[in-house]
């Protein structure tokens, strides 16, 4: 069982969000309440420990997220999609943008590590050279940049990768300065090829992704990558070429952290919704449908990583042949 962590939120970024309360539950494996908000923000499986730690909360307008998706399904679903992952009065997406820290035997894990301070962002104004709580949310999880091991990204989209790097003198360096980053070799040179092409994100890639690898942090993987007991990294292409999803397999209990698979829980219910977000919309789907296939009705926790509020979740069926994501 895991001990009780710290909030990973500051009382000043608590407030920001509009929660005010704290407690402690207990399910499959220990989950911990923070300080500051009224659902889990740690997990345990067996010997390991999964901590969301934020970086943002903001919406997104459903509509151009989900193009020509009928948004009276949203509507339909409203019971359970609001207050956390829908809000009716703007019709927008409550999208989290979170890591995870992973820990097991005295080491440390990251996976994606969000939006980033500091950085030129001109095409979404609000992520533009902001200042945001992540490291004061990490510390206060326990976790220093410095006790960091390992760092992976799912993929290479600009709030996965921001705070890979900090601005320290004029340079992007490293955030985690002992820590093995581990690039997945077919993301990595899909962005380079998009980018040598002109239509990749140049600016996230020289500020989060070029200078790991010219501080020779990084640790290039092909396929399946296993990095501590219980926990491996696996392929699971289809929102980008080389995206891949953290697989946590301890104790005889089972979670999949699963990056951008899903964005919304509405894409358990309508997979074949076309998403914005996805490089390859084809592919996006096909991954989805393939992923849901894989964890319906399985005894395994979802973790997405967009998803805000109560975040962890299981794929269940419906009684009407579908599918939908119960929180925890």
């Amino acid at each position: 069982m895991a001990k009780k962590t710290q909030s990973i939120l500051s009382r000043r970024n608590a407030l920001r969000l509009g929660t005010m309360t704290a407690a402690l539950s207990l399910s499959a494996g220990r989950r911990v309440f923070a300080q500051g908000e009224n659902f889990p923000t740690s997990w345990t499986f067996g010997d390991v420990t999964v901590t969301k730690v934020l970086d943002d909360i903001g919406p997104y307008d459903a509509a151009a997220a989900y193009p020509g998706a009928p948004l009276a399904a949203f509507e339909k679903n409203e019971d359970w999609l609001v207050p956390h992952f829908y809000d009716p009065a703007s019709k927008a997406i409550i999208f989290s943008y979170h890591s995870y820290v992973v820990r097991t035997q005295g080491k440390t894990l990251i996976v994606d590590t969000c939006i980033g301070n500091d950085k030129s962002r001109t095409r979404l104004a609000k992520w533009d050279m902001r200042k945001g709580p992540y490291l004061e949310n990490l510390r206060a999880a326990g976790v220093n940049p410095e006790d960091v091991d390992y760092v992976t990204c799912t993929h290479f989209h600009s709030d996965h990768t921001g705070w890979n790097t900090r601005l320290f003198d004029g340079k992007w360096v490293p955030t985690f300065p002992n820590a093995k980053y581990l690039f997945s070799r077919a993301e990595l040179e899909n962005v380079q090829a998009r980018i040598k092409a002109g239509g990749g994100d140049a600016t996230s890639y020289n500020d989060s992704i070029l200078p790991i690898l010219d501080a020779g942090r990084a640790e290039i993987i092909d396929g399946v990558r296993p990095v501590f007991d219980g926990v491996v990294i696996n392929p699971s292409p289809g929102h980008t070429p080389g995206h891949h999803s953290v697989n946590i397999d301890s104790g005889g209990q089972h979670a999949v952290l699963a990056g951008d698979i899903l964005h919304s829980p509405m894409e358990v219910l309508y997979p074949e919704w076309t998403c914005l977000f996805d490089q390859d919309k084809g592919h996006g789907v096909e991954g989805r449908m393939t992923f849901l296939k894989q964890y319906t009705d399985s005894d395994v926790t979802i973790f997405a990583a967009h998803f805000s509020g109560p975040t962890a979740g299981k794929i269940v069926s419906t009684a009407d042949g579908g599918r939908m994501f119960k929180t925890l």
